[in-house]
């Protein structure tokens, strides 16, 4: 299964968070109970690390899971900076790596000092 490509929009200085849902390739829900998720924001492949998301399942029989960049993470990010960001699923039962989403990252830089 191909990725599905998916810019975001980060505020530095906030906290950003989105909800995710896995699922197969008629639409319906995956479990993904023992899975793992890991995802990153770095100027490019290869590139060191900027930001790293938390990825928590809230719901793995329905496959959903949140995905959330704290404000000391979006502060690493820098608005006249070009970034892009991925996840990858690490499937328990299978041993299984994909790749489930990636995309560009757009930074709005903020007014106030914080």
């Amino acid at each position: 299964m191909a990725a599905a490509k998916h810019n975001i929009i980060v505020s530095r200085g906030e906290d950003f968070s989105f909800t995710l849902t896995v699922q197969d390739s008629g639409g319906s829900p995956v479990s993904i109970a023992g899975d793992t998720f890991t995802a990153e924001i770095r100027r490019d492949g290869g590139k060191p690390l900027v930001a790293s998301f938390s990825c928590a399942i809230t719901d793995a029989g329905n496959g959903i899971l949140t995905a959330d960049l704290s404000k000391a993470e979006t502060l690493k990010l820098d608005g006249n900076v070009n970034y892009k960001w991925d996840m990858f699923r690490f499937e328990n039962t299978e041993s299984t790596t994909t790749r489930l989403i990636y995309g560009d990252v757009k930074v709005e830089n903020n007014i106030t000092d914080i």
